[in-house]
């Protein structure tokens, strides 16, 4: 990405394989607009990707495919193209063998196939990200939050994120107390926008969101 403007933009989903997907729509704040993810797996992959704070840009559905070998002819499209802060790039292939596409071959085709390649791409298993469940449920119910069409506000934000340098850690409930005089949605926006940032982070991978959940800096 150069100066903001990306590298490149989504592979279109063709109408015949809009009609026989299961099409996810959402808005990603990383990215600015609308993504279209096709079936969970990619969906999932998607909340990980946008919540990862490491992760400055992406494109899902990039137009860039693995040539699977020693299937003359027979390619495979990545699911996502990533940007780090580092400014290192590289692709994201999901594998579900019980989908569709990787049917008809195994992990381990996929796998030599990349290294064939030039490219530097990671798989992602989709029995992997199954295994997330409690942190994916979270991270969609973080997800309207960060969405909501609402401004940031930037002084509830400094004021949360220096509540929390005092006292080093807190509950979401102790925030929304400390907070009550603020519209309840505002602060939950806010909170989920920090998290979602990398400015603060919370307890997601063992405990399923709620009141008690524990919110720090990183």
């Amino acid at each position: 990405m150069v100066e903001g403007k990306p590298l490149f933009k989504p592979r279109k989903i063709s109408d015949a394989e809009f009609r026989r997907s299961n099409v996810f729509v959402a808005w990603s704040r990383k990215a600015g607009r609308r993504v279209r993810l096709i079936g969970p797996s990619q969906y999932d992959a998607w909340l990980l990707v946008e919540f990862d704070p490491d992760v400055t840009w992406f494109c899902e559905r990039p137009p860039i495919d693995i040539q699977l070998l020693p299937l003359a002819g027979k390619g495979r499209s990545l699911d996502f193209w990533l940007r780090r802060r580092s400014g290192q790039q590289s692709g994201v292939a999901l594998y579900d063998a019980a989908l569709g596409r990787d049917k008809a071959y195994p992990l381990s085709l996929l796998e030599r196939s990349i290294e064939s390649s030039a490219l530097k791409c990671e798989v992602w298993q989709a029995t992997d990200m199954r295994s997330r469940t409690t942190y994916l449920r979270n991270l969609k119910q973080l997800q309207p939050f960060v969405a909501f069409d609402q401004p940031s506000d930037e002084r509830l934000a400094q004021d949360l994120v220096a509540h929390l340098e005092r006292v080093r850690s807190a509950s979401w409930s102790e925030l929304m107390t400390l907070f009550t005089s603020r519209f309840e949605g505002v602060v939950n926006a806010e909170i989920a926008r920090l998290i979602h940032a990398g400015r603060i982070k919370a307890n997601l991978a063992e405990h399923l969101l709620g009141s008690s959940t524990v919110v720090s800096l990183p």
